[in-house]
């Protein structure tokens, strides 16, 4: 009894050090991510003016990828503004087109410090074009252009990066992610200082597992292959209809009966 309570004593302490080490091994909440930023190919990328809400005279930031050329995502008209149509929207875009509406898909970044934590991206219109400019919701008159529609026309636009401006990779230990920055270059855009509502820089960024790795796919020389049909469902099932309601007798007549008539007899 001696040596198996001894045992068991040995055991727990064993396991209370094996789970220490794995828990001191795994990063602890409050650890900093640190993203890297890669150069890519913007040909394969359309920064747009999307019309949205009552009437679409509001608009909001969407950029549109082409992740294989199996067909094309979009489709740009020449004059100014660049007109683009989203072809993406007429077919199965998965594995051929990538589509960013918010903050999961695109930030800020100027140099190599994320500012995704406290600034936004909003479509304001200034004289005859829509400007895209990063916007802290809670610092007064903190905002910084970023590129411009060089006109004004119905329908989604194309937005040209101001000079200093570029689309790059977000990274994590050197894999691309899905994410993509508007990066500028510290030489030419400054960071500006927190206004009198100014917000404190979180102690940690999402976790990196939460991002996407890229594995873009090789493009299809075959057409894709039709969608499968299905069987009909069938018919339900056909019931026989319900016996008429059998009639109910009449109630009885509580008024005394007539007496019999009487006749004459005829000789």
């Amino acid at each position: 009894m001696l040596n198996l309570k001894r045992w068991l004593t040995t055991f727990t302490a064993l396991g209370l050090c094996l789970g220490s080490s794995a828990l001191t091994a795994l990063p602890s909440a409050g650890q900093t991510v640190q993203f890297g930023s890669q150069q890519l190919d913007e040909r394969r990328f359309v920064i747009l003016a999307a019309p949205f809400g009552i009437e679409r005279r509001s608009y909001q930031l969407l950029i549109l990828e082409q992740l294989t050329n199996q067909r094309p995502c979009w489709q740009e008209y020449s004059g100014t503004p660049t007109r683009v149509d989203p072809l993406l929207l007429n077919f199965d875009f998965t594995n051929i087109c990538n589509r960013m509406t918010d903050s999961n898909g695109y930030s800020l970044r100027i140099g190599e410090e994320d500012l995704g934590w406290r600034f936004i991206f909003n479509i304001v219109p200034q004289g005859d074009e829509l400007v895209l400019m990063a916007t802290s919701p809670r610092e007064r008159n903190v905002q910084i252009p970023i590129g411009r529609t060089r006109g004004f026309a119905e329908g989604h636009l194309k937005i040209h990066l101001d000079e200093g401006w570029e689309l790059t990779r977000r990274t994590y230990q050197n894999r691309p992610l899905t994410h993509v920055y508007l990066r500028g270059n510290p030489q030419m855009v400054a960071v500006p200082e927190g206004g009198p509502m100014g917000i404190n820089q979180p102690t940690a960024l999402p976790a990196p597992d939460r991002e996407i790795i890229i594995t873009p796919l090789p493009p299809r020389s075959e057409p894709l292959p039709p969608a499968p049909r299905t069987n009909p469902l069938p018919p339900p099932p056909r019931t026989n209809p319900l016996p008429p309601p059998v009639p109910q007798p009449a109630p009885p007549n509580n008024r005394p009966l007539p007496p019999p008539e009487r006749r004459i007899p005829t000789f």
